[in-house]
């Protein structure tokens, strides 16, 4: 009997060509497409980070506007309440509060702007305590002996309304006194903008363009909180990234974080 073996040829010859165009055609499903590339930015040392959307879903990056204010810093201080100044010419229901600073310190208040007596129990209740009382620089009962001759501190004193007898001799408080070069305009961006290069120096990632990220050198002049002030950065109101920084630098560079 002879055997017809035809339907099993055609099968093998579809399985010989499907497996043929497989090995031919370019798999699409294993294919990675690069999630960042960077682009140089002509007439500059900068370099243009742009991701794809699933890029940045996946960073899950963030961003901020950066604003900026005029800036007045305070440091608080102890200092204590000394006799009423009356016998002095200073007019009646006034007290002096002085304060004791080293050279260091001196040096980093402005000892002409007005300052602010907190009691000590002001301090500790937070957003309850009263606002306390506003003190006025003044050279003190001895303005010649500011300075105690066995002591490296230097004494400042302030002068305060005590017309409710809230403060009498002794009493210790605390004094928010403005620090030097206070009041001036600080570029004001969140602390988790900051990127730290390998050299130390800082800078932040600004957002022109959709998933386009531009990194832009800052000066930082302090950190308080989870802010940072600065006195070079961008124009305000330009975006700034604030998730995801860590991760632009590495593309951009090729350092991992």
């Amino acid at each position: 009997m002879r055997h017809n073996n035809q339907p099993w040829t055609v099968v093998i010859l579809i399985m010989a060509g499907l497996l043929l165009s497989a090995c031919t055609q370019t798999p699409t499903a294993g294919e990675k497409i690069a999630p960042a590339h960077v682009e140089p930015i002509e007439g500059t040392d900068l370099k243009r980070v742009v991701l794809t959307e699933r890029a940045a879903e996946r960073l899950d990056v963030q961003t901020a506007p950066l604003r900026e204010e005029q800036v007045v810093r305070t440091r608080t201080v102890g200092g204590v309440v000394v006799a009423s100044p009356e016998e002095q010419g200073a007019g009646p229901g006034r007290v002096w509060v002085r304060v004791l600073l080293t050279e260091s310190d001196l040096n980093q208040v402005d000892q002409g702007q007005r300052a602010r007596v907190l009691s000590l129990d002001d301090e500790d209740d937070g957003e309850d305590a009263d606002e306390g009382l506003e003190a006025e620089a003044d050279e003190g009962p001895d303005a010649d002996n500011a300075q105690d001759d066995d002591s490296a501190e230097a004494a400042l004193y302030y002068l305060v309304d005590n017309s409710d007898n809230r403060l009498v001799p002794g009493q210790r408080v605390f004094i928010e006194l403005v620090v030097s070069r206070s009041g001036t305009r600080r570029i004001i961006i969140p602390y988790s903008a900051v990127i730290y290069d390998t050299q130390g120096e800082t800078w932040v990632y600004t957002n022109p363009e959709p998933l386009s990220f531009v990194r832009r050198p800052i000066v930082v002049d302090y950190i308080e909180g989870d802010l940072a002030f600065l006195s070079v950065g961008p124009p305000s109101g330009m975006a700034v990234v604030t998730v995801g920084g860590a991760e632009l630098y590495g593309a951009e560079t090729g350092v991992s974080k």
